[in-house]
């Protein structure tokens, strides 16, 4: 990596050699990026052919929607703290995430 900051600073004003080297360092590690996109996605398709993940979460839904309604809510009600969450927990995330992203400008 040093050598390839080192032959970028050379370049500066040649703009031929600069994509060339450029189109040479995009070759060079294309298979490497491609192999670790691909493990990647095996990993990814994994998790979606996994039922057993998608029934449990479904399941949990499922019970706290039921707890809401044997306890006396409707099913409209219930319905509604169910979706109140959701979007309670995508609040919550979208802060988190924007807290890290000014965190990390401060850094640096």
């Amino acid at each position: 990596m040093e050598e390839l900051l080192a032959m970028l600073e050379q370049l500066g004003e040649n703009q031929e050699v600069f994509k060339v080297l450029i189109k040479t360092q995009v070759e060079k590690y294309k298979p490497l990026v491609y192999a670790v996109g691909e493990e990647l996605l095996g990993i990814y398709k994994d998790y979606a052919d996994n039922k057993e993940i998608f029934v449990t979460i479904a399941k949990v839904k499922k019970n706290q929607f039921d707890a809401y309604v044997e306890v006396g809510f409707t099913p409209e009600q219930a319905m509604a703290f169910l979706l109140n969450d959701i979007t309670n927990m995508k609040n919550n995330v979208s802060k988190v995430v924007s807290n890290l992203g000014k965190v990390k400008s401060k850094k640096e």
